[in-house]
């Protein structure tokens, strides 16, 4: 789908000095990142990929264009998936990939995020996380006209237990989410450069983003490296959400 009002998430701009620190003003334990590539979001997103289980939710809010099935691509690979292989699923509302053979794709040279001149020296990640062995649920809202429209469908499918579950367009989903999962909201900086601000809910939603946390700094050198756009802040001790 495409909007000419939004700007494209574009190929990376040469490499620059970080972001600026961000807050993230809505959660105990949120946590806020600035990816200045589609290469960087999908990179987040095989991070994220690793670190999820059967039973997790990941709920997508973004107007179009910000890199939601970007995100989700990158989810997909981290799950062992074939990143290439995912599609929103826009006018059959849901998709589910099965486990299947592992991606083996390897990041093109320079560093764990594919690009030279990215986050720093590393191997790529080319194996899955433990959620790999789980069902990916795929689910665009895009096309629902409100949350009534979704009391009709089937949510113990979707949420289901044994299977990892993610949302675009989940704005179209308000209540009906469980009670464990992560909000993820995608907002445009500039051209290329795209904020990801993930809020958690429940304990389980907290672990992951936390994990998240820890390994974008690992690779970062704490956060500040000044030939990658990502940059990640962790709020301990903002104000609950409203």
């Amino acid at each position: 789908m495409g909007n000419p009002q939004s700007p494209p998430h574009r190929k990376a701009d040469p490499p620059s000095v970080l972001a600026d620190t961000i807050r993230n003003p809505k959660s105990e334990g949120g946590l806020e990142l600035i990816s200045g590539s589609v290469e960087e979001t999908q990179a987040i997103g095989e991070r994220i990929g690793r670190l999820l289980r059967p039973g997790d939710v990941v709920a997508f809010f973004g107007e179009l264009g910000t890199g939601k099935t970007t995100l989700i691509q990158g989810i997909a690979k981290g799950l062992g998936r074939d990143p290439e292989a995912v599609k929103s699923p826009t006018f059959v509302l849901m998709r589910e990939y099965p486990p299947g053979p592992p991606c083996t794709k390897a990041a093109r040279p320079g560093d764990h995020y594919g690009r030279s001149g990215g986050a720093g020296p590393g191997p790529p990640i080319t194996t899955a996380g433990a959620g790999g062995e789980a069902p990916l649920i795929h689910i665009d809202g895009y096309r629902l006209a409100d949350a009534r429209a979704v009391s009709w469908l089937d949510l113990d499918l979707m949420f289901s237990p044994r299977k990892i579950t993610v949302i675009e367009w989940a704005e179209r989903f308000t209540g009906a989410l469980p009670e464990q999962h992560i909000e993820v909201r995608l907002s445009h900086v500039s051209a290329n450069r795209r904020r990801l601000s993930f809020v958690p809910s429940g304990d389980r939603a907290t672990e992951v983003v936390a994990q998240l946390q820890s390994a974008i700094s690992a690779t970062l050198g704490g956060g500040r490296n000044p030939h990658s756009a990502i940059s990640a802040t962790k709020v301990d001790d903002a104000p609950a959400r409203d």
